[in-house]
């Protein structure tokens, strides 16, 4: 009896941390025909697998318009630019490292962001409150609350660069454009007839998986556990030429997010 009734306290424990920490769902009118599908993740590095859905009514027929890269960020954003009409639904499906899985309540698009409580109305109003933007090296502006958000709109409607919300004063941000940055795996790479090299040399003593994305970002297949210190990819199994993403794990944590580049002569 003490056993189930500890069983019942866990469990009803567990359901109030998971209904307490559940995933925060903004839906937006971005332009006439544009929607701005945002999210907060409390879950970290737990979020294994995230899909933004979109339907034409609030219960069934969603489907799949969009699956992130960097599924386990704390916060991320989709502009969906088929979208614009008021009879359609968004919601985001995620998956958990303990296999757990949830959908967020379905939302239609609204005039403004759900996250505007992430600053006070004392600092919105308060000239002396200051937002600051930076990279990874440098500050690229100081903005009060109202240039801020002209600043963030901009970027949102106008880029593919992303904002994150370090702090309610201090926001970073993500260039889509890292051509010049770029640098070759030295895990995963293509091999001068083409094919893909996957290079572990602790790929018997570690525990390795792979996943493989198009140049959409779109999730082609996985590898659940890298056996071999060397394995040989066909060129076929990708289908077509084309730069293609990966992202490597150890242990369930990611260790390298890269691309490689697959020549048209196959």
């Amino acid at each position: 009896m003490k056993n189930i009734f500890l069983l019942l306290t866990i469990f009803l424990l567990s359901a109030y941390i998971v209904k307490a920490q559940q995933l925060q769902l903004s839906v937006s009118k971005a332009s006439d025909t544009k929607v701005k599908i945002e999210w907060k993740n409390p879950y970290g590095d737990s979020v294994v697998q995230l899909n933004v859905q979109r339907s034409w009514d609030s219960i069934k027929n969603f489907r799949t318009i969009f699956v992130p890269l960097s599924p386990e960020l704390p916060q991320n954003g989709y502009i969906d630019e088929t979208g614009g009409y008021n009879t359609q639904y968004y919601r985001v499906f995620y998956v958990l490292a303990n296999g757990s899985f949830f959908f967020t309540k379905s939302k239609k698009n609204t005039t403004g962001s759900d996250f505007t409580n992430e600053i006070t109305e004392e600092q919105a109003t308060d000239k002396n409150f200051l937002i600051t933007v930076h990279d990874d090296d440098s500050v690229i502006a100081t903005l009060n609350f109202d240039a801020y958000k002209k600043f963030r709109d901009s970027i949102v409607n106008y880029t593919r660069d992303t904002l994150y919300s370090l702090t309610d004063a201090d926001i970073l941000i993500r260039y889509y454009n890292n051509e010049i940055r770029w640098m070759p795996s030295t895990h995963v790479y293509t091999t001068s007839d083409g094919y893909v090299q996957i290079f572990l040399t602790d790929a018997l003593q570690k525990n390795y998986r792979l996943r493989f994305f198009d140049e959409t970002h779109k999730p082609i297949f996985n590898i659940q556990h890298v056996t071999q210190q060397q394995l040989l990819l066909d060129k076929t199994d990708f289908m077509h030429s084309g730069w293609f993403y990966f992202e490597l794990y150890e242990d369930n944590k990611l260790k390298e997010r890269n691309k490689f580049y697959i020549p048209k002569d196959f």
